[in-house]
C-alpha cells in the first residue's frame, strides 16, 4: 500500500504532492473555461480523462499493432477492440437523435465521416510507419512527454514538422485526391439503418478479436492470471478507502480497463461537441506556423467542408475545442504520472534513438494532417462514427505498422 506507508511515514512524496496539486487544478481551469464555453470545460475534463487513462493503462495504439506483429502478443489490440465495441454502441444513440433518418449522402456534421481513397490509404499506411519506428502513436507521444520521455519530445518536433510539409503540399492532395473522395456514411450510403450498420461494426470487431486471438494462439502466448487464496487479512474502512484510492490513482490499470474506460470518455465528447481527437490544436498551430513563414496563404483548400482533427482546426480563439483536447490530454497524463510517482527525465541509451524519433514523427505529422486525423481522430473516432473510412485507415494502418516492425528489426 504505497499511500498508506507515506502517509504513516509522514513523508508524502514531491511527486504525489504535485500530482494532487494538479489534479485541483484540472477542476479550477475546467470552472474558468465554462463561464465563457461549457461544452469545452466539458471537454476539458473529458480530454484530462484520457490523458489519465492512456498514462495509467499504458494505452497506445502504436503498441497494440507493432506487440502483435512484432511478438504475437494481442493484449493492447483486445483493450482497442473494446474501446471501439463502447464508443460505437454510444455513439449511434447520438448519431441517431442528431440525424433520426438520414438521406443518401447525408452524415451528421459533428461526426469524424471522412474522405475515403487513395489519400486514407497513404495516410494511414505512412502513419502506422511512422508510429511503430517513433515508439508510439501521437496519443502515446503525449504521454511519454508527460512522464519525461526526452525522445517523445523529439518526435512531437517531427509531428510538427512533417505536418508543415503535408500543409505546403496540401493544394496537390486537395484537387488530385480528397476533394474528389466519397465520405461513405454506412447508414445512409447504403440505407442500412443505424441498427444494421452497428451489428455489422460489431461483427467485423469480432471477426478482428479471432484473428488476434489466432495470432497469439500460433505464437504461443499465454495469459497467466494469479490470484491469492489464502488472504485473510481484515481490512477495516479506512484500509479500503485507501485501496481504492490506489486502485484509481496510483496502481496501473489493465488495457481492457483502459480500452472500457476510452470508450465511455468517447461518448461524452461527442455530447458536447464531437468524437474524440488529440491532433487538432498541432493541426492548428502548424497552419498558423506555415502562414508565418508564408508557406501557406490564407485558410486550405476544402478545410471548412472536413470534419476530424483538421476541420476543428478553424476554430476560433486561443481557447478552442482543439486546445483543450490536446492540451487536456497532457494534463491528465501529468497527473496520472505524477500520482504514480512515474515521472522521470529519460534519454535514449543509443544516439539513433533520436533519428528514430524525429523521422517517425515526421511521418506521422504529414500522414495525420493528409489523413485528417491520427489513430484517435481518423480511425478510433471514424470507426465509431460509422464512417467506412475509419476500416480503411485502420486496415492501412496495419500493412504500415507491419513494414515498421521490419524496418525496427533491420536497423536493431
Amino acid at each position: 500500500m504505497v499511500i498508506v506507508d507515506k502517509v504513516e511515514n509522514k513523508n508524502f512524496p514531491i511527486q504525489s504532492v504535485i500530482g494532487c496539486v494538479l489534479l485541483a487544478l484540472v477542476f479550477i481551469i475546467s470552472f474558468f473555461i465554462s463561464r465563457n464555453n461549457f461544452a469545452n470545460a466539458a471537454i476539458w475534463l473529458a480530454a484530462s480523462s484520457l490523458g489519465f487513462i492512456f498514462q495509467k493503462s499504458r494505452f497506445c495504439f502504436a503498441a497494440s499493432f507493432r506487440d502483435l506483429f512484432l511478438f504475437g502478443s494481442g493484449q493492447n489490440m483486445k483493450g482497442v477492440l473494446i474501446a471501439i465495441a463502447v464508443s460505437s454502441i454510444g455513439f449511434v444513440g447520438i448519431l441517431s437523435w442528431i440525424l433520426p433518418n438520414p438521406l443518401p449522402g447525408e452524415f451528421p456534421s459533428a461526426a469524424h465521416v471522412l474522405p475515403v481513397g487513395i489519400s486514407t490509404i497513404v495516410a494511414g499506411t505512412l502513419f502506422g510507419i511512422g508510429m511503430v519506428i517513433a515508439g508510439g502513436c501521437v496519443s502515446g507521444t503525449i504521454y511519454r512527454i508527460a512522464e519525461g520521455y526526452i525522445a517523445s519530445m523529439v518526435t512531437m518536433v517531427g509531428i510538427f514538422i512533417g505536418a508543415i510539409l503535408l500543409i505546403i503540399s496540401w493544394d496537390f492532395w486537395w484537387d488530385v485526391f480528397i476533394s474528389k473522395e466519397p465520405k461513405i456514411f454506412l447508414p445512409s450510403t447504403f440505407s442500412i439503418g443505424f441498427g444494421f450498420s452497428l451489428v455489422i461494426t460489431l461483427l467485423l470487431l469480432l471477426l478482428v478479436y479471432f484473428i488476434v486471438l489466432y495470432i497469439e494462439t500460433k505464437s504461443g502466448i499465454t495469459n497467466f492470471v494469479f490470484s491469492k487464496n489464502n488472504e485473510v487479512e481484515t481490512k477495516g474502512f479506512y484500509q479500503k478507502i485507501i485501496e481504492i484510492i490506489n486502485k484509481l490513482f496510483v496502481k496501473n490499470w489493465s488495457t481492457n480497463t483502459g480500452g472500457l474506460a476510452l470508450g465511455f470518455v468517447a461518448i461524452i465528447y461527442f455530447l458536447f461537441h464531437s468524437p474524440p481527437g488529440v491532433t487538432g490544436e498541432i493541426m492548428k498551430q502548424s497552419i498558423n506556423i506555415s502562414e508565418s513563414l508564408n508557406f501557406t496563404n490564407g485558410p486550405l483548400k476544402g478545410i471548412s467542408s472536413l470534419s476530424g482533427c483538421l476541420g476543428g482546426s478553424i476554430d476560433q480563439g486561443i481557447i478552442s475545442h482543439t486546445f483543450v483536447s490536446t492540451i487536456g490530454v497532457f494534463f491528465g497524463a501529468l497527473v496520472s504520472a505524477l500520482l504514480s510517482k512515474e515521472f522521470k527525465i529519460r534519454t535514449p541509451k543509443e544516439p539513433k534513438r533520436y533519428l528514430q524519433s524525429i523521422s517517425g514523427g515526421i511521418l506521422m505529422g504529414y500522414s495525420a494532417t493528409l489523413g485528417i486525423g491520427c489513430t484517435i481522430g481518423a480511425f478510433f473516432s471514424a470507426v465509431s462514427s460509422l464512417s467506412l473510412s475509419g476500416w480503411v485507415f485502420g486496415i492501412s494502418l496495419a500493412l504500415g505498422a507491419f513494414i515498421g516492425t521490419k524496418i525496427i528489426k533491420f536497423i536493431g
